[in-house]
């Protein structure tokens, strides 16, 4: 609850300061006439759209496991990532179309003075903000936020970059300058815009993870005993905070079912544990084989087949194969 409570108001902190910034930026604009000025005015537009729909998304995605949604409201947070991908792209484009022409027809900018002061405050709350949203992004897993910060730390640099354009100009008079910087604007929140987009794409599509399983596997390494054999067919898929992972393992085919669902108790909140986060664990357990036995740490096994070799720790390669055998040649099972 209070990590809900911390990304609601990181959230709002979001939507304010874009709210603020854009007001300031397109009186900068009124000011200098620029459209160097304009395309970053243009970004803040994006910055106030995604900063509400940022609010909604971690509102739901914070919401239970219910009937509807087992998995969790999590894969909002992707929808938002991705909205503001997009958008940004749309952005970029809409600043081109209103630069290019200048090139052709130049307009001076004016009252640089003041204009460059006001960018200049907006960028450093976009530092401070951008920031700060990344930080909460990293500690309470939220795409959304992540995004929105990466957004705003865009911001500040193109910002920045107008701020040092418009100095040039005051210092060269070249007025090419200034449609020139609403370009490279463009191109530089075009390229995390892309890369947003892609990211939240994956998302949705439930790419395998690496950092993810890469924790899973560690987990298991760390608790791993004698009689859990081949770990195989991991899958993982995280929505939002919540995680679902399904996991094979083979297990002794003499145990009885209360060591079996011991020893599923300990995998199962090994993975939470490893995970960090909420979410389930699904585990098939497998009977052992004969060709397992050289790899079996069970000392006291009646039925073993062959001497017991040696047992290195899993690697995540070896625990996403299909079966077993798919990592393990020499079990002809």
């Amino acid at each position: 609850m209070k990590n809900n409570h911390a990304m609601q108001w990181a959230a709002r902190l979001a939507f304010i300061t874009s709210l603020t910034l854009l007001v300031a930026k397109f009186g900068a604009y009124y000011l200098t006439d620029s459209k160097a000025v304009l395309s970053d005015a243009i970004e803040s537009i994006i910055n106030v759209v995604t900063g509400a729909f940022l609010m909604l998304s971690v509102t739901v995605s914070n919401k239970p496991v219910d009937e509807n949604h087992p998995y969790g409201h999590g894969k909002i947070e992707s929808f938002s990532a991705g909205l503001e991908g997009g958008l940004i792209i749309i952005a970029a484009i809409v600043i081109l179309v209103e630069a290019v022409p200048v090139f052709f027809a130049p307009q001076p900018p004016r009252n640089l003075g003041l204009g460059l002061y006001i960018l200049g405050a907006a960028g450093a709350v976009n530092l401070v903000v951008g920031t700060y949203l990344m930080q909460a992004g990293k500690k309470y897993k939220s795409e959304a936020l992540s995004a929105d910060g990466r957004h705003l730390l865009t911001d500040f640099y193109s910002s920045a970059g107008v701020i040092i354009g418009l100095l040039l100009f005051r210092l060269t008079g070249y007025q090419w300058l200034d449609p020139l910087i609403a370009c490279l604007v463009a191109l530089n929140i075009f390229i995390p815009g892309i890369r947003i987009l892609a990211k939240s794409f994956k998302n949705l599509m439930d790419e395998a993870d690496p950092e993810l399983l890469e924790r899973i596997v560690q987990g298991l390494n760390t608790i791993k005993k004698p009689g859990w054999l081949y770990p195989h067919k991991l899958r993982a898929l995280r929505s939002g905070r919540y995680h679902h992972v399904d996991l094979h393992i083979s297990l002794p085919h003499y145990w009885t079912l209360t060591q079996v669902h011991e020893a599923e108790q300990e995998i199962t909140q090994a993975l939470l544990d490893a995970l960090g986060e909420e979410g389930d664990i699904m585990i098939h357990v497998d009977p052992c084989e004969p060709p397992y036995c050289p790899v079996c740490e069970v000392d006291d096994c009646a039925e073993r087949s062959d001497e017991f070799t040696s047992a290195s720790n899993w690697s995540v390669k070896e625990v996403i194969s299909a079966r077993a055998t798919d990592t393990y040649g020499p079990l002809q099972l």
